[in-house]
């Protein structure tokens, strides 16, 4: 019901390209673009060959398992960087979806001021999650993979926040305001790897049931009240 409500109302209509809602590049967006840019930059020189792993890791679960034998990439400092880029990038994919269907919202609270509650309400609701997690863990008796959860928690949101990003650009540079609808295709093929490589990797100690109860509650019932939170705003 709340899928329907959000699709419903939010819709991007193409037969009449004169009343579509539009993307300003401001001097804001620009910067904050620009600062995205240069922290992917400065990961990707150091640590090139992670972040070809991290991308492969998403489909291919052999490299998850390279990762982990590597060790705790979420505790490496260069990837604690990655994290601030992931949730940065959502913040302006928030933002952005803000000006397009909410704009009074932006000129209630200026755009740096919703992008500023949004990277905000997205790091808090991350480490609510890490909370979350670490108590299902705790519950269901998986401590010993409660750092591979993490782990491949991270993977996921790194591939969207990059496959978010090059979205972005589209949508704020050239206007193409289709590329939303291409974003959520690839959010959805993505949550369906996600969902995948989960239990096939951790399918030896993990119950169906148990493994069905996490995902459902702790991947996907955050975003759909924090989606519903905006939508009432």
């Amino acid at each position: 019901m709340l899928l329907s409500t959000i699709f419903n109302r939010h819709s991007l209509e193409f037969s009449n390209f004169s009343d579509a809602p539009v993307v300003h590049a401001n001097n804001w967006n620009i910067l904050i673009m620009l600062v995205l840019l240069a922290m992917l930059a400065i990961v990707v020189a150091t640590s090139r060959g992670k972040v070809s792993q991290i991308l492969k890791a998403m489909v291919l679960p052999r490299y998850f398992s390279l990762l982990q034998r590597d060790g705790k990439i979420v505790e490496q400092r260069i990837f604690r960087v990655m994290l601030v880029f992931d949730i940065a990038t959502f913040a302006l994919g928030v933002t952005t979806w803000l000006e397009l269907y909410h704009p009074e919202l932006i000129i209630r609270f200026t755009y740096i001021g919703c992008y500023g509650l949004s990277f905000l309400a997205l790091f808090v609701l991350y480490f609510v999650k890490i909370l979350l997690l670490n108590l299902y863990a705790y519950l269901f008796e998986h401590q010993k993979d409660k750092s591979m959860l993490h782990q491949h928690k991270f993977i996921f949101i790194t591939v969207a926040a990059l496959a978010l990003y090059l979205i972005l650009a589209l949508v704020i540079f050239t206007h193409l305001l289709s590329a939303i609808n291409v974003f959520f295709v690839i959010l959805l093929l993505l949550v369906c790897l996600y969902f995948y490589n989960s239990y096939k990797i951790n399918s030896r100690t993990f119950k169906l049931f148990h493994f069905f109860i996490y995902f459902c509650t702790l991947e996907i019932l955050p975003y759909l009240i924090l989606v519903k939170f905006i939508l009432t705003v």
